[in-house]
């Protein structure tokens, strides 16, 4: 990877299951490295597990939903999804790749996405470290939420933005 200054073109296509595991563990050590300054070791553990189990879990959902993935040549580097028309279900990026432009891609695809299924606005529930970049594109707080996750809880918000003709 070169200086942040030059960006890489980073390509867009949906996952197929060979890109599974790649998701997996992009999830699994995204999680743990990017929101660590915001939850402690336990609720990490909680939102992403490691193992086989969660791995193969993710995978089919990702599946189930045609998530979109984002390449630096042959490196998934990202990827995100939705739940329907317009809930923006999960979007992460590889912690190598934190800044250089691949959530607000992936974000801008899945926002259009969710456009031509019909949606006038977009649902996510960001993470505390999520939460600025939602509200730089425009997404705004309706509640902070509480959720458990393997008996430990997490806070995150329900955060929308409507998609009029913006970016």
């Amino acid at each position: 990877m070169g200086e942040k200054g030059a960006l890489p073109a980073f390509r867009l296509a949906p996952l197929s299951a060979r890109d599974a595991r790649a998701a997996a563990e992009l999830f699994h050590e995204t999680v743990h490295a990017v929101n660590a300054r915001d939850y402690t070791s336990e609720q990490l553990d909680a939102w992403a597990p490691g193992g086989a189990g969660p791995a193969r879990r993710l995978a089919e959902r990702l599946l189930r939903q045609g998530a979109l993935g984002a390449w630096d040549g042959s490196t998934l580097v990202g990827f995100g999804s939705l739940e329907g028309a317009d809930l923006l279900d999960m979007l992460y990026v590889h912690r190598d790749y934190q800044g250089w432009g691949v959530a607000r891609l992936l974000a801008g695809a899945l926002e259009r996405e969710a456009r031509g299924r019909g949606a006038h606005a977009v649902r996510t529930f960001a993470s505390i470290t999520a939460r600025p970049f939602f509200e730089r594109r425009g997404y705004v707080v309706l509640r902070e939420n509480s959720v458990v996750r393997a008996g430990v809880q997490l806070t995150n918000f329900l955060m929308e933005k409507g998609l009029g003709t913006g970016r």
